[in-house]
């Protein structure tokens, strides 16, 4: 459907690229003040070494000695060194991460970050719709040929909501015909617009049933869902159907927001969703978000990261649809889900997410803070060991190799102090993340054994579920087993093919 240059890997290529070619915002300054650095230092060595002779003085080799080591203390090595491998360093570790930042200038920002605007859909929530109730409005339409329309238009639609009435229809057996759909159109922030069979089908929110339909009033029955999301259809003016869609926050979204909060980062819902499923969201977080946003615009979401960023500082947004790519770009750093955001939002991004894991922004922020704490103290000492060099030959005496080990030494401190950047999210927190992904594929293994078979599950449960706080082998705690204990791995594709099968050994073994 695109040519090999607009797939995702040639996309992620050309990103992978600009971010090793741009520079930081502090190795952009240290590049523009050596333009006039070196030449002052050249120009300073030379009448150190002629103008003291020149005028009477004695011992010019002590004079020639120094200006040797002024040359050599004063290169800047160690200082131009300090920023471009540091950043180098933490960009591969944001990679390794599984977040791809888009150069050095967006990592520096990261550490400064102050507040986080968050979206609902796909970004907070998992994205993944479930329709909970659909009827049709009157006696105008059959249900059938409703869901037949609907389903034609929302499967031209990327957006989650549209997956949902898409399964929805499906499961009706209704199969969607997107290729009869005539004047597709997607209406930001209300809903989506065809034109099927000779009908106008407008599908979407309120704002969808302001614009279409001339009746504004709602069903009874949707005044009391709460927690939910709730669609409106409109066909040739009128009001023929209703639905509402329930979606579930991502796992670790509530920890990711508190790790923020403990960082002193601020979180923000700004969402195009009703204000009932902003509030059940943020029910479900435990309260984590500190203000609520509701029913927006593309262009209201720009307004309020505009505000945020003038009232707490540099923002972040976090979204995934194309209607956060005007906020992302924005926000002083915008992040993209990778996996489920669209090709928009990761353009105007700074920064993509390649998983759903939302815990990776707070690590993203952690990793901007050390990587500037780095870069500082990369800075710092390699403008102290030559000053001290310096000082040395001026007060005592000219030694020349002090000024190269100095100077050399320098450089060698800088590369491995930014190779600890390496390191960053390793150790005791990385055991602690691998034990709950190992969580979370046991938990995804028990749910498939038990789709399969249910005695299966008991028995992986029994091994998985009881044992775990005795031990656990990703963090090789250790763990006392009875003498005759017996582990089994039961495999899902052999419970498939026939009877369950088991391979058995004494634990010991």
């Amino acid at each position: 459907m695109a040519l090999a240059e607009n797939s995702t890997v040639a996309k992620m290529e050309r990103l992978v690229e600009e971010a090793q070619q741009s520079k930081s915002k502090t190795q952009r300054l240290i590049d523009s003040c050596a333009k006039y650095y070196t030449p002052a230092v050249v120009v300073l060595g030379a009448g150190v070494a002629l103008l003291p002779p020149l005028l009477g003085a004695r011992d010019a080799e002590r004079w020639f000695r120094l200006a040797l080591v002024l040359l050599v203390s004063a290169c800047p090595c160690a200082l131009v060194l300090s920023t471009p491998v540091a950043t180098f360093c933490a960009l591969l570790t944001a990679a390794r991460m599984g977040v791809l930042v888009k150069g050095g200038d967006v990592l520096e920002s990261l550490g400064e970050i102050r507040a986080v605007a968050f979206d609902k859909t796909g970004t907070i929530t998992r994205g993944e719709f479930t329709v909970d109730m659909f009827d049709v409005v009157g006696q105008k339409v059959q249900m059938s040929h409703l869901l037949y329309w609907i389903s034609s238009i929302e499967s031209k639609s990327s957006h989650p909501m549209a997956a949902a009435l898409v399964e929805h229809a499906q499961s009706k057996s209704i199969q969607p015909k997107p290729e009869c759909v005539a004047e597709f159109r997607i209406l930001p922030g209300e809903g989506v617009y065809g034109e099927i069979d000779g009908k106008r089908i407008y599908v979407g929110n309120k704002r969808v049933l302001a614009r279409g339909s001339s009746c504004q009033t709602v069903p009874e029955r949707m005044n009391g869902l709460k927690g939910v999301s709730i669609g409106y259809v409109i066909c040739d003016g009128d009001l023929v159907g209703v639905f509402s869609l329930s979606d579930d926050c991502r796992t670790g979204a509530a920890e990711a927001i508190r790790e923020l909060a403990s960082m002193g980062i601020s979180s923000v819902l700004l969402t195009g969703d009703s204000a009932e499923a902003a509030v059940h969201a943020q029910e479900r977080l435990g309260g984590a978000l500190e203000e609520l946003h509701s029913e927006l615009f593309p262009e209201d979401k720009v307004r309020l990261v505009g505000a945020l960023k003038a009232r707490a500082g540099p923002t972040m947004m976090v979204g995934d649809g194309m209607n956060d790519a005007p906020a992302l770009a924005t926000a002083d750093v915008g992040v993209s889900m990778g996996i489920s955001g669209s090709a928009a939002a990761m353009e105007t991004s700074h920064a993509t997410l390649m998983s759903s894991d939302i815990l990776r922004v707070p690590e993203a922020v952690r990793l901007g803070r050390r990587a500037r704490r780095t870069i500082a103290v990369n800075m710092v000492s390699s403008v102290a060991a030559k000053a001290a060099v310096l000082a040395l030959a001026v007060a005592w005496r000219p030694v020349l190799w002090a000024a190269v080990l100095a100077d050399v030494g320098t450089c060698l401190l800088v590369v491995l102090n930014s190779m600890l950047l390496l390191g960053e999210g390793r150790g005791r927190r990385g055991k602690e993340e691998a034990c709950r992904a190992t969580a979370r594929s046991l938990e995804m293994r028990r749910s498939q054994l038990a789709a399969v078979s249910p005695d299966a599950a008991t028995k992986s449960v029994g091994k998985t579920g009881g044992d775990a706080p005795k031990g656990c082998h990703c963090c090789h705690k250790p763990s006392r087993s009875p003498e005759h204990s017996v582990a089994i791995d039961v495999r899902v594709d052999e419970q498939r093919e026939g009877p369950t099968a088991a391979t058995c050994a004494p634990a010991k073994k």
